[in-house]
């Protein structure tokens, strides 16, 4: 018996710290795969980087958040998490956003804002401008 429960006791501590060493591990699906595509763009060569990642998530009828904001040099990241294809168009110019096609499963764009404003936008594949996949980002000094 002592030998049997010494034997659980060693299963038991071991498949413990394999769950607390996976519970602390990062995500495995925010990694960047092969699959993933990521176009930084930028309208202003000299435009200074703040290095800060403001995410929006992509997915199936939502952007999530579907508010943002950003600071003018911080690259805003759009990652698709649904299961289907999405866009993300604005809906006013043609200075940023993806092809219509857009972005495939797993696939991520990302743009840095170089002026203040408030930059509304939209998936054509699952709505309009106006009504159903919709956002906005607001961008600040």
């Amino acid at each position: 018996m002592t030998n049997l429960s010494t034997r659980i006791r060693l299963v038991v501590s071991a498949t413990l710290v394999a769950i607390a060493a996976t519970g602390c591990a990062p995500d495995p699906s925010d990694a960047p795969t092969a699959s993933q595509s990521a176009v930084a763009v930028t309208n202003a060569p000299d435009l200074v980087k703040t290095g800060v990642v403001v995410r929006v998530t992509v997915i199936d009828n939502n952007f999530r958040p579907k508010k943002s904001t950003a600071k003018v040099g911080d690259t805003v990241t759009f990652v698709n998490k649904g299961k289907n294809d999405h866009n993300v168009l604005p809906k006013t110019g043609t200075d940023w956003g993806t092809d219509v096609n857009g972005l495939k499963p797993g696939e991520s764009y990302s743009y840095v804002f170089s002026k203040p404003g408030v930059y509304p936008f939209y998936c054509s594949i699952h709505g309009t401008s106006k009504v159903g996949m919709v956002g906005t980002i607001t961008v600040s000094e």
